[in-house]
């Protein structure tokens, strides 16, 4: 039985370089030891691995097939100790995430909240509506909201689930009746998050979670590609809005705006994490991940009301 990982390096140098000498050199030992660890294995498995000649060391036909699986161990044994090492790292270092815009105020406290507990991690946050690509924005993270995320090598975390309320301006419930069943919305003006005024399919379902779920389509009077500036469109009674829940919160609280079809929520997005799908994760990355993860409670968790 091999009892020597060291034995191993010896063997797989000696046989990667063609010479004792320099394997003994990247080791850090003399010659002799280097040659010693080489017979030991060769003793312990009773099988010559290597040819020796004054000027050239080969490896046998045994010696090739056993470097190639010897190897393989060796790497993962690499890997595996690289894992170890990273997992109590101290997380450092520049970190590099994109986020929507749209939820500034739900993940601003957070990753305030992670520089704290992290100092060390410099943290430059990409506020985008655009999807960013990873490779030539240089991004770590991603936070992205979308119904379905498309394939890709990326690692995606569901934060929460988004449910969307309607809202409208009082002023605007005041003048007109407001809907009672989605299918109502076409008496009203409707402002979409999108980019063009075309027809568009709301999928509905009960708040209570009962009943069925039902597809509507509505044409939208106003549309514009910024959640925000919906909002804003509708703080001035521009029509009735689908918008997150986490996102009219306070103005709901302040009666600037009002709920309308209480009995009904928007579905089908979610907000989620991506990251780089290779074997380790940086610790700085690693940290970030489960940070928010932790503070989002779970994966899947449904934001909902004062969730």
């Amino acid at each position: 039985m091999v009892s020597d990982v060291v034995d191993l390096r010896a063997f797989c140098l000696a046989v990667d370089l063609r010479s004792l000498t320099a394997a003994s050199t990247l080791l850090g030992e003399s010659k002799a030891t280097v040659s010693r660890r080489i017979a030991r294995l060769e003793q312990s498995l009773d099988v010559a691995l290597l040819r020796r000649s004054p000027r050239l060391v080969e490896p046998t036909e045994d010696g090739v097939a056993y470097r190639a699986r010897v190897g393989h161990i060796l790497e993962l044994l690499g890997d595996a100790n690289t894992a170890v090492r990273q997992a109590h790292a101290v997380p450092s270092g520049r970190l590099r995430v994109t986020a929507p815009p749209e939820f500034g105020s739900v993940l601003a406290p957070h990753i305030a909240a992670f520089n704290k507990r992290y100092p060390a991690v410099l943290l430059d946050v990409v506020v985008a509506q655009k999807i960013l690509d990873f490779e030539t924005e240089r991004l770590d993270v991603a936070l992205r909201v979308a119904g379905k995320l498309p394939d890709s090598p990326l690692i995606a975390h569901n934060l929460f689930e988004i449910e969307g309320v309607g809202v409208a301006s009082p002023d605007y419930v005041r003048e007109r009746r407001p809907p009672r069943r989605p299918q109502d919305l076409a008496e009203h003006r409707v402002v979409l998050m999108g980019t063009e005024c075309s027809r568009h399919p709301m999928p509905f379902a009960p708040a209570d979670g009962k009943g069925s779920a039902m597809e509507i389509h509505v044409k939208p009077t106003i549309a514009a590609s910024d959640l925000n500036f919906v909002k804003e469109i509708v703080l001035a009674g521009g029509g009735i809005a689908f918008l997150p829940t986490i996102s009219v919160r306070r103005e709901l609280d302040e009666g600037r705006l009002v709920r309308v079809l209480r009995h009904y929520t928007l579905y089908g997005a979610s907000l989620y994490l991506l990251h780089d799908g290779g074997r380790f994760l940086a610790p700085k990355v690693r940290a970030f991940r489960d940070f928010m993860l932790d503070a989002f409670a779970a994966k899947g968790r449904r934001v909902n009301g004062r969730a």
